[in-house]
């Protein structure tokens, strides 16, 4: 996977010291990282591919009112892959991270006799349940679980990458893949072939991480006047996660995926991909993250009801404003400026100047900006530009400027966003198609790099 056979020839040009770079710095293997366990989230990938597959005909698609909306326009695979995404995030993102501090306690029902008491280990600011039907409470201080931004690019940029592996290998041409092992530098990801070097600007973020739970046997206490009392409701406290049994809380459905106590090093991949592969843990996911993902695409000021509470459990929010930095995909505003600006560069930079070999950018994301998709993107996305130099002024009417087709690039010659890929450009038209890859899956073409990650794991 990602060997550097079949890298196209640039020859001498303008753009070769840049493309010598690129050559240099891509990873020999999307394995070889130093913030992910890249070989698990694989198997974790591959399970799931597979157990899309066997369930691709299951009733429930139809008649479980989230699963048949999510099937809606041909795109049942690109939300698979979407909430796939997630789900490698959230193992990552406790993977070898958790602690014994800031769990989230939670005696909703202290006056029962018998009350269910937990701890969560959450990624956002407030109790994963009583936000659901209590509201948002003041943001808990301290108790968002997140990696730093560092790890969360190496995790993100390494997850989508296993994705267009999967979509470049379904092409009727197949590509490589590779990351760039230089985090500072200004491509993340490669795609090539012999005839094709494509560019990827990755602005990559889950939408949910749902939290870790442990049930309590006991409340817990602390000393008080008149001897030990309960300790207040969503209190931060410490918990030695690895003496229990944990779980994955999907807070939206009141579902656990059990994970057992942390007893090996990969903890929790393992205990993650033998629920994810089973077609009826594969549904109950997508349901869970499906119904978060519906509720999150409406417009905020036209959320309603259920709307509202998931956009509750969707990063972003966690207190009464948005939280910028951890919206899903390219919910980020400043991620799409940005992105834009270095799809620019790579017209101006790196295919401007290598005529002789097509090179094409693509942005790429989990998901497009969703709600704020019409406002900041809808009206760019087929917009081109040229340098000013490759215009001449009309030799029929003085008054007007000319170009040639060849030379009028587009500003996004695609935006492979998982739930809603644009691809302008032609000469990428089929190298990362979502039906090649459902087909391509069904057939048994990716047979063999699902059986290696597995393996691997």
């Amino acid at each position: 996977m990602s060997s550097k056979r079949n890298f196209p020839a640039y020859g001498e040009c303008e753009a070769k010291a840049d493309l010598d770079d690129l050559f240099r710095l891509v990873s020999p293997s999307l394995f070889d990282t130093e913030y992910i366990d890249a070989r698990s989230a694989a198997a974790l990938v591959a399970a799931g591919m597979e157990a899309f597959r066997q369930c691709k005909d299951e009733p429930r698609w139809k008649s479980r009112p989230i699963l048949a909306e999510l099937t809606q326009h041909g795109r049942r695979l690109n939300l698979v892959c979407a909430a796939l995404f997630d789900l490698v995030c959230n193992a990552e993102y406790m993977h070898g991270r958790m602690t014994n501090r800031s769990w989230i306690y939670c005696n909703r029902d202290r006056d029962a006799t018998t009350p269910e008491i937990y701890v969560y280990y959450s990624f956002l600011k407030q109790c994963p349940k009583c936000c659901q039907d209590r509201g948002l409470e003041p943001r808990i201080s301290g108790a968002q679980h997140k990696p730093t931004s560092h790890h969360i690019g190496e995790i993100t940029t390494v997850t989508t990458a296993l994705f267009l592996t999967l979509l470049g290998q379904s092409s009727p041409k197949p590509l490589e893949v590779g990351v760039i092992s230089k985090q500072s530098h200004n491509v993340d990801a490669i795609a090539w072939r012999d005839d094709l070097l494509l560019l990827f600007e990755i602005k990559a973020s889950p939408l949910v991480t749902y939290p870790a739970r442990v049930r309590l046997a006991a409340p817990f206490t602390e000393s008080s006047d008149i001897g030990p009392k309960e300790i207040s409701q969503h209190k931060l406290v410490d918990v030695e996660y690895s003496m229990h049994d944990i779980n994955l809380y999907l807070a939206n459905i009141d579902k656990d995926i059990p994970l057992g106590k942390p007893s090996s090093p990969k903890w929790p991949y393992p205990q993650i991909a033998k629920y994810i592969a089973e077609p009826d843990g594969l549904l109950t996911f997508m349901e869970a993250w499906g119904e978060v993902f519906l509720g999150y695409s409406i417009p905020k000021v036209a959320r309603t009801g259920r709307a509202i509470v998931m956009g509750y459990l969707a990063n972003g929010w966690g207190d009464e404003i948005d939280s910028n930095k951890t919206k899903g995909g390219l919910g980020r505003t400043d991620d799409i400026k940005k992105g834009t600006y270095q799809l620019l560069k790579f017209g101006a930079y790196y295919r401007d100047g290598s005529p002789d070999l097509p090179i094409r950018g693509a942005l790429t994301a989990n998901l497009d900006p969703l709600f704020l998709y019409e406002e900041y993107m809808e009206k760019l996305i087929d917009a081109r530009w040229a340098p000013s130099k490759k215009f001449r002024t009309s030799m029929t009417d003085p008054e007007y400027q000319e170009i040639l087709e060849k030379d009028l690039f587009y500003v996004y010659d695609a935006v492979l966003a998982f739930n809603r890929p644009v691809v302008n450009d032609k000469v990428l038209q089929g190298c990362f198609d979502f039906p090649s890859f459902e087909a391509a899956l069904f057939s048994g073409r990716l047979d063999d790099i699902l059986r290696e990650w597995r393996a691997g794991a």
